[in-house]
């Protein structure tokens, strides 16, 4: 059974980026899971024995993790314009 290569030095990159990004996110958000997630994965790749099985659980869970925060977001856009349109129907702009 032949396996995957992980372009680690690529993977480092975007991690970077993502933890780089989740940093700018206001403190109380409820994203500190994903934030440690993403910490974990980083810790893996910077050390010089990850192993390509232990990176790919470990991007899968990060993967889930932003799937789920990705619907949650939609979710409350969805609920804002529901409640942007209501206030401006209040107000006689609709």
């Amino acid at each position: 059974m032949s396996q995957r290569r992980i372009d680690v030095d690529a993977a480092r990159k975007l991690v970077d980026e993502i933890s780089d990004n989740l940093a700018r996110l206001p403190a109380g958000t409820s994203h500190a899971a994903l934030r440690a997630e993403v910490n974990e994965l980083k810790d893996m790749l910077g050390a010089s024995g990850a192993e390509p099985p232990e990176l790919e659980v470990k991007m899968k869970s990060v993967h889930g993790m932003f799937e789920r925060a990705s619907t949650e977001l939609q979710a409350d856009g969805v609920r804002a314009g529901m409640f942007l349109s209501a206030i401006g129907r209040m107000i006689g702009l609709d």
